[in-house]
């Protein structure tokens, strides 16, 4: 869209005393556009933050007309015509000002003092940034009283675009339907409060509750392993006594078997194996009083190897000992 087009839709209109302006052969310098942020009595306000691209964006001579006539009654193919020219602009420490040369007609307006104040008009953008000063007209409808100020217009003010997106309304909306959608974002609100207070219990489980099915979850799925774990045991203990399996090897075979499908795995292995050894332990002969005692091959060994029974017995013992 260009800047004309856009100051259809986008035109304001600033209001300045003109009693103390007065017209010559030349021209005169006036104020259009405030410094900064300024605000009109209706409410609005604008920025001028960048000024020199407003001056930049003036590439031809702008009307000076009656009551905003090239934007009202031009349109609509009514007579707009122009008492003036604005023919150049400066930044003025932040102020845009422009020169005006007067015609025939506005002269003697002037001279006749029928208007009191004249009203600059702008583009601006959505966020109210002045854009380019599109022209300016001779009113006696002020809307403030002071070098700065805007020109009333019929319709209502509008919502600022940040409330507008916030709201999710349209951009002409009323404050009366701004006031709905506050209200209905309030209802959603209680609604939402109520519902984490008094939570659907088939969605929703109290965080106590589920700490103590937790901690039984927990409680059973480690009793279940210390089951397992004496299963293992025994099962790799078994295939040890039959020699299957050597003893040094125990902890391999017992880890081997708490891995997903290890336990299969062992009994298949341990059904094929051959006894490599014997690691039984030989149930130890006592006699009346519980003592251990010798065989008769065992003795007749004792005799020949020059050790005592009982030196026998204590070695037997150890090696039934390793077996385990």
């Amino acid at each position: 869209m260009t800047i004309k087009q856009q100051a259809v839709k986008t035109i304001t209109a600033l209001c300045f005393n003109m009693m103390p302006m007065e017209a010559d052969a030349t021209g005169i310098w006036l104020p259009m556009v405030p410094a900064g942020n300024f605000m009109g009595l209706d409410g609005r306000s604008w920025m001028n933050n960048n000024p020199e691209a407003v001056v930049a964006r003036f590439v031809k001579k702008r009307p000076f007309d009656m009551e905003h006539s090239t934007h009202i009654k031009a349109p609509k193919g009514e007579p707009a015509p122009a008492y003036g020219w604005i023919t150049k602009v400066e930044n003025r420490e932040g102020e845009i000002w422009a020169f005006v040369e007067w015609n025939v007609e506005g002269a003697e307006v002037l001279e006749k003092k029928k208007y009191a104040f004249y009203s600059p008009s702008f583009s601006y953008d959505p966020t109210g940034q002045v854009l380019a000063l599109v022209s300016a007209a001779l009113t006696n409808d002020p809307n403030l009283n002071v070098p700065a100020l805007n020109r009333k217009e019929d319709n209502p003010m509008k919502l600022p675009p940040l409330i507008v997106a916030a709201l999710g309304i349209a951009a002409e909306a009323t404050e009366e339907q701004a006031v709905v959608a506050i209200n209905a974002l309030k209802q959603d609100k209680d609604i939402a409060l109520n519902r984490a207070n008094q939570p659907d219990l088939n969605k929703f489980v109290p965080i106590e509750t589920h700490t103590v099915a937790l901690n039984r979850a927990n409680t059973a799925e480690t009793a279940l392993k210390a089951i397992a774990d004496k299963e293992i045991d025994a099962l790799v203990q078994t295939a040890i006594t039959e020699g299957k399996v050597a003893p040094a090897n125990k902890d391999m075979f017992v880890s081997m078997c708490r891995a997903e499908g290890g336990i299969e795995q062992f009994k298949k292995f341990v059904g094929t194996a051959p006894a490599i050894a014997t690691n039984s332990q030989t149930k130890q002969p006592v006699d009346t009083n519980g003592k251990p005692v010798l065989e008769e091959h065992e003795i007749a060994m004792c005799r020949k190897m020059h050790v005592t029974q009982e030196e026998y017995i204590a070695a037997k013992q150890q090696l039934n000992l390793g077996a385990k």
